[in-house]
């Protein structure tokens, strides 16, 4: 059994594509996913995915039933029906994920994926030059790097994943998440770096959108993970509300007093902001909207 390689793309023209390996290559690959979907599998114990329970060593989160809206399945099936990738750089930064997989003895499919970023394109732009034979040579198109380890599998309708930040960054998960609780709001309120006022105003402003968002942001680690000035110096970039304030010499994030800043900050630490890497310029994903207009 060999393995081919395609991509996941945020172009819905090409939604999935195939890339045109030499028999080398493909063989290399599917040793190396191989060994990758072994690792994966070695973490047994399932857990059912709420948003909200982060798995610990030898835990992974599963979804029943995913929908697999993209057909992935279709494409381990009929390799030879897809358009082949388009070597561009422009293209490349289409790309949301790789993934591969073969059909089962029993007729399904098993899909392995990798989440791509930009990161993982190696660029023609400038010299990008590779070791070979005692020398330095150069590298005379666009290629990648596939990394070495997967980020989820999906197996006749079975997603299991480690990291959700990692997995949604492939497949919208907002369905399957639970909205955070009043308890859930409070907790979010009573964080090492958080400071709210009032917590019975945060909940009176905590509408669905704001409950599945703060669920989100517990779930992403990202105020354990990421330096508060490391933030504060994003957001002053991106025009973001936030406002810290400073008790007993902790710096703290104080949640606005109102609902449309609460939802920027909501939205900002929730990562939905970022920097185009060709326009050099802001945006927030979900509806690729130049901010200040």
């Amino acid at each position: 059994m060999t393995l081919s390689l395609f991509a996941l793309t945020s172009d819905p023209a090409k939604r999935i594509v195939k890339f045109n390996l030499s028999n080398d290559v493909q063989a290399d690959l599917t040793t190396y996913l191989k060994d990758q979907e072994s690792s994966f599998d070695l973490q047994q114990d399932e857990i059912v995915f709420d948003g909200k329970y982060k798995p610990d060593a030898g835990e992974v989160l599963c979804i029943e039933n995913y929908d697999d809206i993209d057909n992935l399945e279709s494409a381990i099936r009929n390799p030879t029906s897809l358009d082949l990738v388009d070597p561009s750089e422009d293209f490349f930064h289409y790309i949301k994920a790789l993934f591969s997989g073969y059909i089962l003895e029993t007729g399904g499919v098993k899909v392995l994926l990798q989440n791509f970023d930009r990161r993982k394109i190696i660029s023609t732009n400038g010299l990008s030059i590779f070791h070979s034979a005692n020398v330095y040579k150069k590298i005379e198109g666009i290629g990648l790097t596939i990394d070495h380890k997967l980020t989820a599998t999906l197996e006749e309708g079975k997603l299991k994943f480690f990291s959700f930040h990692n997995t949604r960054q492939i497949f919208d998960l907002s369905e399957y998440y639970k909205e955070a609780t009043d308890d859930d709001v409070i907790e979010f309120s009573n964080m090492d770096l958080i400071k709210s006022a009032d917590n019975s105003q945060l909940l009176e402003m905590s509408d669905s959108w704001v409950r599945r968002k703060i669920s989100l942001i517990q779930q992403s680690g990202i105020l354990q993970n990421v330096p508060i000035n490391e933030m504060k110096a994003v957001a002053t970039e991106f025009s973001i509300p936030f406002i810290t304030i400073t008790e007993n010499g902790d710096e703290l994030i104080k949640i606005p007093d109102n609902k449309s800043d609460l939802k920027k900050l909501l939205r900002f630490l929730d990562e939905d902001y970022y920097k185009s890497p060709l326009s050099k310029t802001n945006f927030i994903t979900n509806s690729k909207r130049v901010l200040g207009n």
